[in-house]
């Protein structure tokens, strides 16, 4: 197999295709057993797969990738819980502030002896500021004051975690940098649509949501696993 560009350990990759799309349906038919069956399971085979591909060409980039999977299971199990009570949002919504954190420290762990996007520059920087405050600024009346703080913080890492990726450009492989910044994005949208969903700002809210919400946010995931590894492989034999 060619290391650059091949994956070891298929049927996992498969398996978590697969069950994607078990759970749109399960999502879509609000079959709530299958959810709670299938969505724990999703995030949990994309880790064990990424682990096994990068576990003989290790680096600090693809350790931090390995660990926002890792605290992505988490955020989806206790998201599924959200209407349970409030702490179960709390809890998930730190899980994934986790995992971008995680996610972010791995952009930046990524060695080159090319500068980065932002290093170049740094104005680009601005772009990702105003989208921040913009978000914050259009979700804001809808948040409980319980949830300003978590929400502003969390939203924030995500954005830095977006400009972390951005900042690979130049740096990696074009085509694999433009498949791991749409798969940024679709996190952005989906994380997005959840917030507009659960705070209705202005009384906003997106017909069929939480399908949605799981199309984009697999996709992303999908995308940011499997470009990652492919970086990292490249990395290594480049």
């Amino acid at each position: 197999m060619n290391q650059t560009t091949g994956y070891n350990y298929k049927p996992l990759i498969w398996a978590y295709l697969l069950l994607s799309i078990v759970h749109i349906y399960a999502t879509g038919t609000e079959n709530e057993w299958l959810i709670y069956l299938s969505k724990p399971l999703l995030l949990s085979l994309l880790s064990v797969w990424f682990w096994l591909n990068t576990r003989h060409q290790a680096t600090a980039f693809s350790r931090f990738i390995l660990l926002g999977l890792i605290f992505s299971i988490g955020g989806d199990t206790f998201l599924m819980f959200v209407d349970k009570g409030p702490n179960f949002f709390l809890f998930g919504l730190g899980s994934f502030l986790l995992a971008q954190v995680s996610y972010l420290i791995g952009f930046l762990k990524f060695k080159s002896d090319q500068s980065g996007l932002i290093k170049r520059k740094p104005w680009v920087i601005i772009f990702f500021l105003a989208f921040w405050l913009g978000i914050i600024s259009f979700l804001w009346s809808g948040i409980p004051a319980d949830l300003k703080i978590p929400v502003t913080v969390y939203s924030f890492a995500i954005v830095a975690m977006a400009a972390g990726a951005a900042n690979l450009y130049g740096q990696v492989n074009p085509n694999h940098f433009i498949w791991l910044f749409v798969g940024v994005l679709l996190f952005i949208i989906s994380d997005s649509m959840i917030a507009i969903n659960k705070f209705n700002p202005q009384g906003i809210s997106i017909p069929n949501g939480r399908v949605w919400i799981m199309l984009t946010y697999l996709v992303a995931q999908y995308l940011i696993g499997t470009r990652c590894l492919l970086i990292n492989r490249k990395k290594i034999i480049g």
